[in-house]
């Protein structure tokens, strides 16, 4: 039986009432995140381009945008929704799985959440499966990175979060995850080259959910042997290899996507591990104008995305900075924090920071075999009067091991909503998250004011 055939079935025989507390509250508190980065998102570039175009293309009514409140076909508001979730890079990232799955997913739920006029519990229990399947692949994956696998698992249990909103029965069910096979794909060379397309990519899949729930609703078929069939998801994308045990232990009674971190600095989670210990140095008293030199030193998987330095003669995009471990340590030894505003074009060319990156220097740890892991990442600062220092980061701020404060979590939030493209009510939204479960009709959610 394909694991597609064993995820729908779960699906389909699961309800909210199945869920744990425990795993009801943490689902609720990563949407505020993700509601959070889409909030921030909405001002960020490229964010009114894919406006524009769904002004242009219009249709039904179905679903709506977060802060803009305007209303468009469900696909459609999945597509902008996801791509602001992500804009930012702020979004809750999976760390096992090296995927981004709250963003895709919680757009495309949101927006079938609407068409079908489900609950906020319906929006739940569909958020903590859809998230579950896409972290539980992810996790029985062994390779490095390639394909973006927030996009390319993101596919998968954003049409299922979908088809569950839709009242899908098994068989249509297996259908809408062929279907997302079908549309599966996103890649890394955006992250490399610091394009728009990144954030964009959120979008895409969460609006290729949306399509194949809606599709397979309609009779539509798909692939049954989506994963592993003799062309599916792991022979094509992954080689063959993967851990089948890691995807289906403890279905049922464990979560995974409650397993996922929230990221403490807006930009890529790859080189946070080096960003806190930069900021440790900060704190101990390390200054910009002491550091003669500083070598950051990161995993492979961390490396390959995030090792660029931030140098003259380097293109100094805001999409680069995101992704840049040279750029953000500076940032953080210079100025002993990181904030949105830090990734914004007016900041690129702060000239005690981009002095400072010069002589910083990006390596990889090659003692590191496991291709997954980003831990763990060091600085070590050479000063100017003589004598090193250095801090080495084993577990992710933001991490399960490190997991923030409740007080961190709502300080976020707040810093999110204040860069909002339209002046939005953090109150109201807090409120509407924390009672989530008792709101009838999503529609009726006040997400957008």
């Amino acid at each position: 039986m394909d694991l597609a055939v064993e995820f729908a079935e779960h699906a389909c025989r699961s309800t909210y009432a199945d869920l744990p507390p425990a795993t009801v509250e943490a689902t609720k508190a990563f949407i505020l995140d993700t509601v959070g980065a889409a909030i921030a998102g909405s001002s960020a570039a490229g964010i009114e381009a894919g406006l524009a175009h769904v002004r242009e293309a219009g249709g039904t009514a179905q679903a709506t945008l977060l802060v803009f409140g305007e209303r468009f076909p469900a696909t459609a508001a999945a597509l902008v929704n996801g791509a602001m979730a992500q804009a930012r890079d702020f979004d809750p990232v999976y760390e096992p799985g090296v995927l981004l799955p709250y963003g895709p997913i919680f757009a495309a739920a949101l927006a079938a959440a609407e068409r079908a006029d489900a609950s906020g519990k319906a929006l739940i229990h569909a958020v903590a499966l859809g998230t579950d399947l896409t972290c539980r692949v992810g996790r029985a994956l062994v390779s490095g990175l390639g394909w973006s696998r927030t996009a390319t698992l993101g596919a998968f249990g954003a049409a299922l979060a979908a088809g569950l909103l839709f009242g899908l029965g098994r068989e249509r069910m297996v259908s809408a995850l062929g279907l997302a096979l079908s549309q599966s794909s996103g890649n890394i060379q955006t992250v490399i080259d610091g394009s728009l397309a990144k954030r964009y990519q959120g979008g895409f899949t969460a609006a290729a959910g949306v399509l194949a729930a809606m599709l397979a609703e309609r009779g539509i078929t798909g692939p049954t042997n989506v994963f592993e069939g003799r062309c599916g998801f792991f022979a094509l994308y992954e080689s063959g290899r993967y851990r089948r045990e890691f995807a289906t232990e403890a279905l049922g009674s464990r979560y995974e996507g409650v397993a996922a971190s929230v990221k403490p600095y807006p930009c890529s989670r790859e080189h946070h591990g080096a960003l806190a210990a930069a900021l440790e140095l900060h704190a101990g008293g390390v200054r910009a104008s002491d550091i003669e030199s500083a070598t950051v030193t990161l995993p492979p998987n961390a490396f390959a995305l995030s090792g660029k330095p931030w140098r003259r003669g380097e293109l100094k995009t805001v999409g680069n900075a995101i992704s840049s471990a040279g750029y953000g340590v500076a940032v953080a030894l210079a100025r002993g924090a990181l904030i949105l505003e830090d990734f914004e074009p007016a900041a690129l060319g702060n000239a005690e920071v981009n002095a400072l990156a010069e002589r910083i220097e990006i390596e990889q740890d090659r003692a590191v075999s496991d291709a997954k892991t980003l831990v763990p990442q060091s600085v070590v600062v050479t000063l100017r009067g003589g004598g090193t220092r250095r801090r080495t980061t084993v577990a992710m701020p933001g991490s399960p091991q490190m997991p923030l404060t409740a007080g961190q979590l709502e300080a976020k939030f707040r810093s999110c909503a204040a860069r909002s493209a339209r002046p939005v009510s953090p109150e109201n939204i807090l409120r509407s998250i924390q009672q989530l479960e008792t709101c009838d009709h999503i529609r009726n959610l006040t997400l957008y004011a």
